[in-house]
């Protein structure tokens, strides 16, 4: 099994489509494995201050939005309802945020940021920032700038691309 993957392997690299053009799959396996790596080390990091990469990012959303209905917390974080209910529950009965009664829609329930809530996120967001910076450390300032640039053209390019097949039907 072994000489048939490395067969395999083999035929992959000295491919003349390899040559002309970098594997698009390879390039894909290696941002993810970079993002998973990347984002196991922030939470490793975070576990200092008893909060998750999740409760940070929905203890953010709600200083910089304010409160906000829990719906939202899902295009911003891109975790499923449900899991943003349970985060919400833990942050909640960590007295970090709080549930309270929208003053325009009295049926419309908010999570709301609080004090020790907003102070567990500076404390958060001191420990995300020292693990980014020694993280990207090993880069020069050029490549950082260059590697951010690269990162925004891709992301464009993908919402270009579904942007474009939401308008085109499929017959």
């Amino acid at each position: 099994m072994g000489a048939k993957n490395a067969a395999a392997r083999k035929a992959r690299e000295t491919s003349p489509m390899r040559a002309a053009k970098p594997d698009e799959v390879e390039l894909w396996r290696s941002m993810a494995e970079c993002w998973k790596r990347l984002k196991r080390g922030a939470q490793k990091n975070l576990t200092r201050s008893g909060l998750s990469v999740a409760e940070l990012q929905i203890l953010r959303v709600l200083r910089e939005e304010g409160s906000s209905p829990m719906n939202r917390f899902c295009a911003e974080t891109m975790l499923s309802q449900p899991t943003i209910t349970g985060v919400v529950d833990k942050l909640e009965e960590a007295r970090l945020v709080e549930r309270v009664r929208s003053r325009e829609d009295r049926r419309e329930v908010l999570i709301a940021i609080t004090p020790e809530g907003n102070d567990s996120f500076v404390k958060g967001m001191d420990l995300h920032r020292e693990f980014l910076a020694k993280v990207l450390s090993v880069l020069q300032a050029g490549e950082v700038d260059a590697v951010s640039l690269l990162l925004k053209k891709l992301a464009d390019a993908s919402d270009a691309f579904v942007n474009a097949s939401e308008t085109t039907s499929v017959e």
